[in-house]
């Protein structure tokens, strides 16, 4: 079966539509990165974050709600700050640990790696439910803050 000329040209023009597309998001939208500038208020905090969750709060009755009713959490100016909370889920060691490896701001969005340390046999910690998390502050912006793990499948 033949194809018109303006079918192949209809299929042409679309391949490379996609493929601006796909070089404009590698190239440009996920570029143009820089390290941002983070606090870690997790040694001030008391909570035991019960879900794995990357989740960002404006305010300090929604991370309250977050950290469970009993947490302390410390002061955070939300006029000019937004706190973010990484958490691991409940855990069977008190061995096991976050890690802040970067935090980079790209043009669309902001990026947080974390790399979760795991009991070893050198420190196995103790045989208890624990709930590892780390809480960060970062300056305010409308850009969409995502997770990336470190070293998990």
């Amino acid at each position: 079966m033949r194809r018109s000329r303006s079918t192949s040209s209809a299929l042409a023009a679309v391949a490379v539509a996609a493929a601006a597309w796909l070089g404009w998001q590698a190239l440009w939208a996920r570029g143009g990165d820089r390290e941002l500038p983070w606090r870690d208020l997790t040694g001030r905090t008391l909570a035991a974050p019960q879900r794995s969750q990357l989740t960002t709060f404006g305010g300090e009755t929604a991370l309250r709600a977050a950290l469970g009713p009993s947490a302390t959490v410390p002061s955070i100016d939300f006029e000019r700050r937004r706190a973010v909370l990484v958490a691991a889920g409940p855990r069977s060691s008190t061995a096991y640990a976050l890690e802040v490896v970067r935090v980079r701001e790209e043009r669309r969005r902001i990026v947080v790696t974390i790399r979760e340390r795991a009991p070893t046999l050198a420190n196995p910690g103790a045989a208890t439910l624990a709930f590892p998390f780390r809480l960060l502050t970062i300056e305010r912006s409308g850009k969409p803050v995502e997770l990336a793990w470190e070293g998990r499948p």
